[in-house]
């Protein structure tokens, strides 16, 4: 079997993974900071100092890479989710998972307009958060421990609307609060959530 071809100590493979994750990363920062019309390969290939060929090594077109985008900040969101003690009651688990989403939105507001503004106006995202979100919700709530999954519809059907619901209510609240339009602090912010979301929770049941 031969062994893989390298160029500057690295495989083929290995350069072309690198170079997906820094158009990602340069993709982060123009969806992140001016939105999906500033994602143009033109624009992220420049910024990534990387020819269009090695655009289109990993991506089909822009609205993969505003997918592939999306995907993996909630990633890193859900993976931050998962250390939530799934031990507490359901008021304590839910707020602990509010107030990550708080601070990691607080800590790159780009993270907020790329999982929470944009799908309102990009109808990629907008297609894509859709389909994400109960399979999202099935992923965070369950792994909240048994209180929390009670949370989860027993239907498809609630399931979607519970999740447009919530969705809603929690995007409207943490945008308003990342834009500065609703001045209030961190855990306040979050004890108000809370509330939004054991409320709306409370009336499928």
């Amino acid at each position: 079997m031969n062994a893989p071809k390298l160029w500057r100590g690295r495989t083929l493979d290995a350069r072309s993974a690198e170079r997906r994750e820094q158009l990602v990363d340069v993709g982060v920062e123009l969806l992140g900071t001016d939105g999906s019309a500033a994602v143009t390969m033109r624009a992220v290939t420049r910024l990534a100092n990387l020819s269009p060929r090695y655009f289109y090594e990993s991506f089909a077109d822009r609205r993969a890479l505003i997918v592939a985008v999306y995907d993996r900040l909630e990633t890193e969101l859900l993976t931050r989710l998962s250390t939530v003690d799934p031990n507490g009651d359901l008021h304590t688990t839910v707020r602990a998972a509010l107030q990550i989403c708080a601070a990691y939105f607080e800590e790159d507001p780009r993270r907020a307009r790329v999982l929470l503004r944009e799908p309102l106006t990009d109808d990629t995202l907008r297609r894509h958060s859709a389909d994400r979100l109960p399979a999202f919700l099935r992923s965070v709530v369950p792994a909240l421990g048994t209180a929390a999954g009670a949370l989860i519809p027993d239907s498809e059907e609630a399931l979607a609307v519970a999740g447009t619901a919530l969705g809603g209510a929690l995007v409207a609240l943490y945008l308003d609060w990342i834009d500065g339009r609703l001045p209030v602090e961190r855990d306040r912010l979050v004890d108000h959530a809370t509330a939004v979301v054991l409320a709306l929770t409370a009336i499928g049941r």
